[in-house]
């Protein structure tokens, strides 16, 4: 491993370790009681006290309702904990119960869901018990793949003028996109928009890549970043081969759809999807 990689490997490391952390404490960040907001999905658990027949469990439909035995369709989403209690109370005292007590409790989150896709170890979706960041997720899905780029891509649900933050936004489907990068959040340069948020649909980037040729001891393809040099893409390959001339190093590169190949400086940056080529020596 390039020892010059080390300080931001561990750092990296470091502060994932810290967002699982910040992950379990946020968890009771979540409005929980009476103040919690009901969404699609979310399983509840109702009790009429003294009638034992009314106590129910259901699941709020893709729709917003659910059906109450006597008062048929309860419209729930949006609702809080408190005002549902509160409906309840006021459609059953409305010529079926006298004076009604009725508790509503949560079973089970089902609509603070956020998927996470691309190059993380485990995707898919999940479930936010509160609120969490970017970083905190990555690490609930496994962390990031080998390949895993630096650019992340959060798609949220709704109109962009509701959204904060600046960013690009999906006319046709009424979606928000944000586009963040892991080196400046694991520089510690995160804010608002690095919070996840329900209905998020998050994409990790595979990296850019690039080859190197030619007179090398490990030809092939190879992960690029930023600031990469010339003299760096050569060494990953293992460094020239006993015939190579690295002095004569060409590069291939596509702009804008034309090819361009041209001799480089051993300290002149490598590109994404460069072709670097070590020729073989004539001596």
């Amino acid at each position: 491993m390039n020892r010059a990689n080390c300080p931001k490997i561990f750092l990296i490391s470091s502060l994932l370790v810290l967002s699982v952390l910040s992950l379990s404490s946020l968890a009771g960040e979540v409005p929980s009681g009476k103040e919690y907001i009901i969404g699609a999905e979310d399983v509840l658990e109702i009790q009429v006290w003294g009638h034992d027949d009314l106590h129910r469990t259901v699941e709020v439909s893709q729709e917003g309702a659910f059906t109450f035995p006597l008062i048929g369709k309860i419209e729930a989403v949006g609702l809080s904990v408190f005002e549902l209690e509160n409906l309840l109370r006021e459609r059953l005292a409305d010529g079926y119960l006298v004076k009604p007590y009725v508790t509503v409790g949560l079973e089970k989150y089902g609509s603070k869901k956020v998927f996470i896709l691309g190059e993380v170890k485990k995707p898919g979706p999940y479930l936010l018990k509160g609120k969490i960041d970017l970083l905190a997720l990555i690490s609930e899905a496994g962390g990031l793949t080998e390949d895993a780029g630096q650019k992340v891509t959060i798609t949220r649900p709704g109109p962009p003028e509701n959204m904060d933050g600046p960013g690009p936004s999906d006319k046709a489907g009424e979606n928000r996109v944000i586009i963040l990068d892991l080196d400046q959040l694991t520089a510690g340069n995160s804010n608002d928009r690095s919070f996840v948020a329900p209905g998020d649909s998050v994409h990790v980037s595979r990296a850019s890549r690039f080859f190197v040729t030619g007179e090398v001891k490990k030809p092939g393809e190879f992960k690029w970043e930023n600031g990469l040099t010339v003299r760096q893409a050569i060494a990953m390959a293992g460094g020239p081969t006993i015939k190579g001339a690295p002095n004569r190093t060409q590069i291939q590169r596509d702009e804008n759809g034309y090819e361009r190949e041209f001799r480089p400086k051993m300290c002149d940056p490598v590109m994404p999807d460069d072709i670097v080529k070590v020729p073989v020596s004539y001596f």
